[in-house]
């Protein structure tokens, strides 16, 4: 797993903002997204053709897409192979980023858990996941992608020039945040749908729509 450490300039005054925050990335292998990617397009069509839309999160996907029903379905609950190879690989990278920061791992971690669709032209805009003091970490992972970018900003600064770090997309690429940096994509360009997951985790059931995975 690849850290990234993502942080200010040192100050120069003491009324100056200092922040640092850590991305993690790895590519899984040993993943049929081919076949994942079939199984998420089917079952896109199957929840928003039965479930209702609550909002798209902020990411101007708009109330027709899957994301619109993010809190109306968890990934980790459909019946498919691939996706308890992730919940592995998930709770792997989870322990991997605490062990970073040398933080104890907790016994319990539940997991809200959503996939993303876009199409040519389209993009998430900057968005984020929860600014509580409970906030934990999020996540994403590339299920289908061509030449696109994850974008990762500046919470201390969303407008004037901020400090970014842009994640090149690669099928396969688990990238683990701070539940509270804003973040979005580029605009798709290719006829082929860009497919993600996306995920928030903590040590406690949050919600109804958290489900515990270890």
């Amino acid at each position: 797993m690849q850290f990234i450490l993502f942080k200010s300039e040192p100050r120069e005054t003491p009324f100056a903002p200092e922040w640092e925050y850590t991305l993690a990335e790895k590519v899984l292998k040993g993943i049929n997204f081919k076949s994942l990617s079939r199984y998420l397009l089917k079952k896109e069509k199957q929840i928003i053709k039965n479930t209702s839309v609550i909002n798209d999160g902020y990411t101007g996907l708009g109330k027709k897409s899957v994301t619109a029903r993010f809190n109306s379905f968890n990934i980790f609950t459909f019946k498919n192979k691939e996706i308890n190879k992730i919940k592995q690989a998930v709770i792997k990278a989870h322990e991997m980023f605490l062990k970073y920061y040398k933080i104890e791992i907790p016994k319990e971690l539940w997991i809200q858990s959503w996939f993303n669709v876009m199409r040519k032209g389209e993009k998430i805009k900057l968005h984020i996941h929860g600014t509580s003091p409970d906030t934990y970490l999020s996540g994403n992972l590339m299920v289908q992608c061509q030449d696109t970018k994850t974008i990762y900003v500046n919470p201390q600064n969303q407008i004037n020039e901020p400090v970014k770090h842009e994640s090149l997309n690669e099928v396969g690429k688990l990238t683990l945040f701070q539940t509270c940096i804003p973040h979005c994509t580029d605009k798709q360009i290719d006829t082929q749908e860009r497919i993600s997951i996306a995920f928030d985790l903590s040590t406690y059931q949050v919600n109804k729509n958290y489900i515990k995975i270890k």
